[in-house]
C-alpha cells in the first residue's frame, strides 16, 4: 500500500480550515497531520516535529508572518517540502515571487475551477500548477484575466489613494497613461467612477499591495 502523505494546512480563517479538512479527510492518500492557524506556526511545527511532504498555506494574514514570507523561509530551511500557497486573492505580482522561491502551486480558494485534491494530485506528482487561466474573478463586466500587467499596477497604486499624478510619478510614467489606462478598465469594466473602480477591485482581491500583506509582519 502507497505511503499516505502528510499534510499541513494553515488558514486564519476557521472556515477556511474546516473547508480543506472536509475535502482532505475523506482521502485515503493524505493525512492532516497540523491544521494551523498562522503561518508562523507553520515554521515552528517544521523545526519542532517531521516536516510535511506538503504544505498549503494562506497568503494572507491578519497577524503574524505572512504565508509568502514563510514559504520563503521553509523552501531555505526545507527544500523538500512542496507547498500550496492558497489564496482568495488575483495579485499577479505574489506569482513571479513564489516562482524564484520554488513554491510549487497556487490554489485559488474563490475563484479555481480546480479542486483543492487534483492541485494536491498534481503538485504531489511533481507538476507546478499556477492556474491562473482556470480562474473566473470579474472586475465589473470586465474578466480580471484580461488586465495587462501595467493596467493592474495603476489599479494596485488606485486601491491605496493615490492620484493620478501620484501613481505616475511612483509607477514612472505619464499622468496621461494612468488616465488612459483607468479610462480604459472603466469603459471596459461599465464603472463609471474612480472611487468604484477601486472598491470594486479590493474587495474583489483583483490586487493587493505588498503593504496590505506585509502589514504585520
Amino acid at each position: 500500500m502507497e505511503d499516505e502523505i502528510k499534510v499541513v494546512i494553515a488558514d486564519d480563517e476557521m472556515i477556511s480550515r474546516g473547508y480543506m479538512e472536509l475535502f482532505i479527510k475523506p482521502s485515503r492518500r493524505y493525512t492532516i497531520v497540523a491544521s494551523l492557524s498562522s503561518a508562523q506556526k507553520v515554521l515552528e511545527y517544521c523545526r519542532e516535529s517531521e516536516p510535511p511532504d506538503l504544505v498549503i498555506m494562506d497568503i494572507m494574514m491578519k497577524s503574524g508572518i505572512d504565508g509568502l514570507t514563510v514559504a520563503e523561509m521553509l523552501k531555505r530551511e526545507f527544500p523538500q517540502v512542496k507547498i500550496i500557497l492558497a489564496t482568495s486573492s488575483l495579485e499577479t505580482s505574489w506569482w513571479d515571487h513564489a516562482r524564484k522561491i520554488g513554491v510549487e502551486s497556487f490554489w485559488y480558494k474563490a475563484y479555481s475551477r480546480l479542486s483543492l485534491l487534483e492541485i494536491m494530485d498534481r503538485t504531489i506528482s511533481g507538476e507546478s500548477v499556477y492556474a491562473n487561466e482556470e480562474t473566473e474573478a470579474m472586475l465589473g463586466k470586465l474578466p480580471a484575466a484580461e488586465l495587462t500587467a501595467q493596467q493592474r499596477n495603476v489599479l494596485r497604486e488606485l486601491t491605496r489613494g493615490k492620484s493620478n499624478k501620484e501613481i505616475g510619478e511612483y509607477l514612472n510614467i505619464e499622468e496621461t497613461t494612468v488616465r488612459y489606462h483607468l479610462e480604459e478598465i472603466m469603459r471596459k469594466a461599465d464603472i463609471h467612477s474612480r472611487v468604484e473602480l477601486a472598491v470594486k477591485a479590493s474587495k474583489a482581491g483583483i490586487v493587493v499591495s505588498d503593504e496590505d500583506r506585509l502589514q504585520n509582519t
